[in-house]
């Protein structure tokens, strides 16, 4: 199953940064939760991967070992991620830290845990 973020792309803007702003991400990977890890099943307790978050809409959810992931909200009542991050994408390393924990570093060291989900239908949506 592809997970369908073109969609919730439609109404994100481009941002321009200076040379201190996080990493641009030009092709995001497609994100399929039946596809290769770390978005899809199989990730590797203490394995570190290659991540690229959705922002937009502020940081709450990933989609990471074939379900989604939450995290406490950051960034949401603005509808875009906190200062310091990526939007629409930001680029970083997931380590998977237990079954149920995983932390996302940011390129520009910011960090925040995840914890599993059993949620397999996209969460995300904002205008």
């Amino acid at each position: 199953m592809v997970v369908a973020v073109a969609a919730l792309l439609a109404s994100c803007g481009d941002e321009s940064g200076s040379a201190d702003a996080p990493r641009v991400v030009e092709n995001p990977p497609p994100i399929e939760l039946d596809g290769e890890p770390p978005y899809g099943p199989s990730i590797e307790v203490g394995a570190s991967y290659d991540y690229v978050l959705y922002t937009h809409c502020g940081i709450e959810w990933a989609p990471i070992d074939g379900v989604w992931w939450r995290t406490d909200p950051l960034g949401v009542a603005e509808a875009s991620p906190p200062e310091g991050w990526g939007n629409p994408y930001d680029a970083g390393t997931l380590t998977v830290d237990g079954d149920d924990t995983a932390t996302y570093t940011s390129d520009t060291g910011i960090e925040v845990e995840f914890r599993r989900t059993d949620t397999v239908e996209t969460p995300v949506a904002c205008d």
